[in-house]
């Protein structure tokens, strides 16, 4: 373990995850991640600001209706930002949220490099994050087991619809996912659940959320005593939340379509998630991994470059995957890639 993540790890205080226990179990039970990936991605109506210069490219402002419809109000709306190379886009990654990450700014200076490879990046907002955050609920750290289903439903829709509208809609020419822990894990299911060729980067993901919870250092960040309720077994609610959290591994999905187009990014001396997470994915998918010499927080600090190397390798081999593009009229918000 980098030296730097436990330091992390010692220095995390301020709400806990949770604080209202498990919230609504019939919604936690229901969630099937098999039958979520199993539906076609959502056609979304999506609203698209207009242009303006930012970050080395052309940036645009977008929102939608999510299609999880059991959202509450306050994170109904999504929004998104789009940015794109001021010449035509080669593709566009849709870059997920970090734990934490509740804005665009970081993301999108994450991506702005790789605009000139032709590559843009569609940075979404998670719901309970930001301007989609209950006003009850402090910072991110969620109130309920149900909130975070919710989060993890609707995120997952939500980059299956936004793939679906840059295809459909912008004739976006290839297509990719990626994020950062979290976000990681976020972008494999959704690169698992497509039905085309897609370059899929995770980025020191958890193969299943148990996994922090259970041997990484922000373990405690669960309140567990509210999790306990009137038992006050603190033990026994501890092992069911892993025991249900565990259902929702990448592993319950086939691999990506084209696994030669994915690249697991790991952090071998991650102190947060695990490095054996990682491993798992890489190994069910038969896909490359590459192994960054970071924990957990050095990785984002000093090695960057090196995950927009992967994310730019991912898409130049989508050159040799079979593609079927839709057929018919290009729609006239096409004219939106490039300009």
């Amino acid at each position: 373990m980098h030296v730097a993540d436990l330091l992390f790890g010692m220095a995390v205080r301020g709400p806990r995850f949770f604080s209202d226990g498990w919230g609504d179990r019939a919604l936690c039970h229901e969630t099937d991640l098999a039958e979520l990936a199993c539906r076609p991605p959502p056609r979304l109506d999506v609203e698209l600001g207009p242009p303006r210069p930012a970050h080395g490219g052309i940036l645009r402002e977008g929102c939608f209706v999510s299609p999880e419809r059991c959202l509450p109000d306050c994170a109904s709306n999504a929004r998104f930002r789009l940015l794109l190379p001021e010449r035509q886009a080669t593709g566009v990654a849709i870059h997920m949220a970090a734990s934490g990450d509740q804005g665009f700014g970081i993301r999108l200076r994450f991506a702005a490099p790789l605009l000139e490879r032709g590559i843009g990046a569609l940075v979404l907002e998670h719901p309970f994050y930001g301007a989609r955050r209950p006003p009850d609920q402090h910072r991110h750290a969620l109130r309920s087991v149900s909130d975070l289903h919710l989060m993890g439903r609707a995120a997952f829709l939500e980059a299956r619809g936004l793939l679906r509208w840059l295809s459909d809609e912008l004739r976006v020419p290839r297509l990719g996912v990626t994020g950062y822990s979290m976000g990681g894990q976020f972008a494999a299911m959704v690169g698992a659940s497509w039905p085309g060729p897609l370059a899929v980067v995770p980025v020191a993901p958890t193969c299943s959320p148990d996994s922090v919870l259970r041997r990484g250092i922000l373990r405690h960040v669960a309140h567990w005593r509210a999790l306990a309720g009137a038992t006050g077994d603190q033990e026994a609610a501890r092992a069911e939340l892993l025991r249900h959290l565990a259902r929702f591994t990448v592993t319950a999905l086939p691999p990506p379509r084209w696994p030669r187009a994915a690249i697991v990014v790991g952090t071998r001396a991650d102190g947060v998630v695990p490095p054996a997470e990682m491993e798992k994915i890489a190994r069910h998918w038969s896909a490359e991994l590459r192994w960054l010499e970071a924990g957990h927080v050095t990785a984002v600090v000093l090695h960057l470059s090196a995950m927009r190397q992967a994310i730019a390798d991912a898409f130049e081999r989508l050159a040799y995957a079979p593609v079927r593009r839709p057929q018919g009229r290009v729609p006239a918000r096409a004219a939106a890639l490039g300009r």
